[in-house]
């Protein structure tokens, strides 16, 4: 059973679960994409596949959350132009993502989470038609974001990321936090627009938790890569100070031994010194005993 959160998300549901009698669900092909580019321009490319690439390596250990970009979503079972193409989608619940176009009906849900990715070509439908059919199939959070520059139709001037939750047969936005970033409870994460030079047409999500930034795979990977390097480097200071200290214990040593040596050599020659003095005195007083002149008797 779909729930979708609000009448008529569940009135449309009812609709699209009914099969039509006179057609098999085997003669119905649902193509898995539009044949479209996904994006007008390789920032707009960048900013989904550098959001999708973050969410799948934060979802990677959770089996039953499901990231996936730019595929074909109907949500009226029998009618193959009832479709969306969300740029980025979320769905908690779900084991795996379908090999090809993504059945509202089959998949027993439709998106918790979907952002869209604004261009020219792709604003007005995205603040409109799109906002609409999101809200009545019963998509929980609905996000746009421009990666080069103010939303249409935006509630504050220059504002380029916007994040709605569902209510009744709409949206309402989702507060603004004092960071500038936003909270979505679907990701359990908060969202904000890169600041990082260079890569202000990203995204960025952070982990309320932890406070820290989520991290795309590769990125990941060089964290941990320079890690490692850090580590080895740390260890091989660590090993060079602890041969610097065994050196300047040796040499400690050695010098302490020469002292030893010298002192007991100074000692030695200060007790030959001594001996040698001792014996010239006393050959010095035998020699003087030698040559005493007995005094002469006055008698004739």
């Amino acid at each position: 059973m779909l729930s979708v959160g609000n009448p008529a998300a569940a009135s449309l549901m009812a609709r699209t679960s009914a099969r039509p009698a006179e057609r098999s669900a085997a003669a119905i092909e649902y193509p898995y994409s539009d044949g479209k580019a996904m994006a007008e321009s390789p920032r707009h490319v960048d900013a989904i596949l550098y959001a999708l690439a973050m969410l799948r390596n934060r979802f990677a250990e959770s089996s039953l959350v499901q990231v996936g970009a730019n595929m074909n979503l109907y949500y009226q079972e029998g009618d193959v132009e009832k479709k969306l193409v969300p740029d980025l989608f979320v769905v908690r619940g779900l084991a795996a993502l379908p090999e090809t176009s993504y059945r509202v009906w089959e998949a027993g849900r439709p998106p918790g989470f979907v952002l869209e990715v604004a261009s020219p070509a792709s604003a007005g439908r995205d603040r409109g038609v799109k906002r609409v059919l999101y809200a009545s199939i019963g998509v929980t959070e609905y996000w746009r974001f421009n990666p080069v520059g103010a939303l249409e139709g935006a509630s504050r001037p220059g504002q380029r990321l916007e994040g709605s939750t569902l209510a009744g047969l709409g949206y309402e936005p989702l507060g603004l936090a004092a960071d500038g970033s936003i909270r979505s409870e679907v990701l359990e994460l908060d969202l904000r627009v890169d600041s990082r030079p260079g890569m202000e047409h990203l995204l960025r999500f952070r982990d309320p938790g932890t406070g820290e930034d989520l991290l795309t795979f590769r990125e990941s990977e060089q964290g941990r890569t320079e890690a490692e390097r850090a580590k080895a480097e740390a260890e091989q200071a660590r090993t060079e100070a602890e041969q610097g200290r065994a050196q300047a214990d040796r040499a400690r040593a050695e010098a302490e031994q020469a002292r030893a040596e010298a002192e007991q050599a100074l000692g030695a020659a200060r007790r030959a010194a001594e001996s040698e003095i001792a014996r010239l005195k006393a050959r010095i007083t035998e020699l003087q005993a030698g040559h005493t002149t007995p005094a002469r008797d006055g008698s004739s």
